[in-house]
């Protein structure tokens, strides 16, 4: 998996400073659109459990909702200004992400994967807790200078890089246990 936003600079003061307004759209169909990433996830749980394959358009649909989730929640974040496309197509937004398909998986670790995500859930807790702290010292500093510090950029993309795999790990999309990088 591969997750990645390119840093650009000066930023806009005024995106910035509208930024919530702008993404609730965003926000409103994600949310929905994780409803039904959440029951395809239970269907591709069940599917993995008694066949040791996963589904590919079940995989397909869930790894789109995660793609656009990533491309709202750090535009929302303050990473970058382009407006993301409503659709599950990308264009001018500077976050890549990719994931490979793998037919099969693993039913030991799917069947135990809420247990064994625990200790990961409890990372990604914590470092979203720390985001949120970062995210608003980033807007006043981008609202103020123009520009989003490197080393707050930097640590923000590193919690979004384990939010995707902690996702896409507990959403069945691959059975590689999140790390922080």
């Amino acid at each position: 998996m591969a997750f990645d936003i390119e840093y650009t600079s000066p930023r806009s003061r005024l995106s910035n400073g509208l930024r919530i307004f702008y993404a609730i759209p965003h926000l409103i169909i994600v949310g929905v659109l994780g409803y039904a990433s959440g029951a395809a996830s239970l269907i591709q749980w069940f599917i993995i459990l008694f066949t040791g394959k996963r589904n590919k358009s079940l995989w397909t649909f869930s790894r789109n909702v995660l793609d656009w989730q990533n491309r709202a929640t750090t535009y929302l974040g303050m990473m970058y200004d382009a407006y993301p496309n409503f659709a599950f197509e990308k264009l001018n937004e500077p976050v890549h992400f990719s994931i490979d398909y793998e037919e099969s998986a693993d039913r030991l670790t799917n069947a135990l994967r809420l247990i064994w995500a625990i200790p990961a859930m409890l990372i990604s807790y914590f470092l979203a807790i720390a985001a949120a702290v970062i995210t608003v010292i980033c807007w006043f500093a981008i609202l103020f200078t123009g520009t989003q510090p490197r080393g707050m950029f930097d640590f923000l993309l590193k919690v979004y890089r384990y939010s995707t795999r902690f996702n896409a790990y507990i959403g069945l999309l691959t059975d590689t246990y999140p790390k922080f990088e």
